[in-house]
């Protein structure tokens, strides 16, 4: 009987163990995992400073998904490639951007949505004959990343504007 009843405390503690290592592994998986996505965004951000399209749009997914504070839409590599070409030779072309993770939350071990805060400085108008550099702009980049082949990639991109004054109506 005493012999029994401890095989089973024997049993629960090896169980226990079992799942405290499977939470260790779990942890310092998603800090690797955590410490490459934050690497993703310092890339990018690079790319970006760098104005290199190319550079940018490799560290999306094949079908990724880029959305800009204006609404445009671009899908896949090639499209996101030339949006990038077309605003760093134009209202972009002087912008230089701090990027900040502000936070990582896995939805699962191979996704994750990624908050970034930003701040722009150097940016024109788009679509204006105006050169005049325009105010730093901040805002909000709102990623879903993906871990494809060991590698984390931009699935969708969605970037707000922080304004600080709204002309909404009020109610």
């Amino acid at each position: 009987m005493v012999r029994t009843h401890l095989k089973a405390i024997l049993a629960v503690c090896v169980l226990i163990s079992i799942s405290a290592v499977a939470s260790w592994a779990k942890a310092k998986s998603n800090a690797a995992d955590e410490a490459a996505i934050k690497q993703l965004v310092g890339n990018w951000s690079a790319g970006f400073n760098n104005k290199d399209a190319h550079a940018c749009a490799m560290l999306f997914t094949e079908n990724g998904e880029f959305t800009s504070v204006r609404g445009d839409s671009d899908h896949g590599r090639p499209d996101v490639e030339k949006h990038y070409q077309k605003v760093f030779s134009t209202f972009l072309k002087n912008a230089h951007r701090t990027d900040t993770v502000r936070s990582v939350q896995f939805l699962s071990p191979k996704i994750a949505s990624v908050d970034t805060e930003f701040e722009m400085v150097g940016a024109n108008a788009p679509n204006s004959t105006d050169t005049t550099a325009r105010p730093p702009r901040k805002g909000l980049l709102t990623w879903i990343v993906t871990k494809q082949d060991g590698r984390w990639y931009i699935s969708i991109f969605h970037e707000l504007d922080y304004f600080k004054e709204c002309n909404c109506p009020s109610k």
